[in-house]
C-alpha cells in the first residue's frame, strides 16, 4: 500500500493501526485541529491513572501508548485486553481540548466490554445494547472532571464523530455512525 492509498483510507475515517509498515495518523478531519496528542485517565473500577501522550507532534500514533491505553480501557469484569479503535482516542482528545480542558483528566466507567460482561449488564439493565460498540473497541463511557456533563455531551454531538449519550452520571461517546440520545 503506497502512503498516498494510505491517506486515502485514513481520510474516509479508517485507523490504520492493524497495517504493519503505514505511518499511523490520526484520522483527518476538523476534529484534528483539536487534538494536543496526550489523554490523562482515571480508571472509576479499577483505580488506575494513566497520563501520556499518544501522537507525536507530526500526528502518528505513538504505538506504546495506544497499548498502555488498551490495557487501562480492558474490561474490568474480567481484565481481558482488546485493541481499541485509536480513533476513539482522537475524539475523546478532541473533546476535551475543544473544551479548553486539557489539564483535566477523564474518569473511564467503561472502555471495551467483554461478551461476557455485557451480557451480565443486559441482565441488569435494559438499556444496555446487544451490540455494544463497547464489545468493538469503539466505546467509552467518561466524566471529564470539573466540566459538567451537558457540555461535555455538547461538545461531543459538535464534532459529529460517532454516536453520544447523556446519562446520569456519565457521557457515552463511540465511534461509530453518528447519532445521539
Amino acid at each position: 500500500m503506497t502512503r498516498r492509498e494510505a491517506m486515502k483510507l485514513l481520510i474516509k475515517g479508517i485507523a490504520l493501526a492493524s497495517v504493519p509498515g503505514i505511518p499511523q495518523l490520526a484520522f483527518s478531519s476538523p476534529v484534528s485541529k483539536y487534538c494536543s496528542g496526550k489523554l490523562n485517565f482515571f480508571h472509576a473500577h479499577t483505580n488506575e491513572s494513566l497520563k501520556l501522550r499518544y501522537l507525536d507532534k507530526r500526528g502518528n500514533f505513538d504505538s506504546g501508548a495506544l497499548k498502555t491505553l488498551d490495557h487501562l480501557f480492558r474490561c474490568h469484569y474480567n481484565d481481558k485486553v482488546y485493541p481499541i479503535s485509536p480513533d476513539l482516542y482522537v475524539l475523546l482528545d478532541a473533546v476535551r481540548t475543544g473544551l479548553k480542558a486539557t489539564g483535566r483528566r477523564y474518569r473511564l466507567y467503561s472502555g471495551y466490554r467483554s461478551p461476557e460482561y455485557n451480557m451480565h449488564l443486559r441482565k441488569k439493565s435494559r438499556g444496555v445494547a446487544k451490540k455494544s460498540y463497547h464489545l468493538k473497541g469503539m466505546a467509552a463511557d467518561v466524566v471529564l472532571e470539573g466540566v459538567h456533563l451537558n457540555d461535555l455531551h455538547r461538545m461531543g454531538l459538535r464534532l459529529e464523530k460517532g454516536g453520544v449519550g447523556k446519562y446520569s452520571n456519565f457521557v457515552h461517546m463511540d465511534v461509530g455512525p453518528v447519532r445521539s440520545w
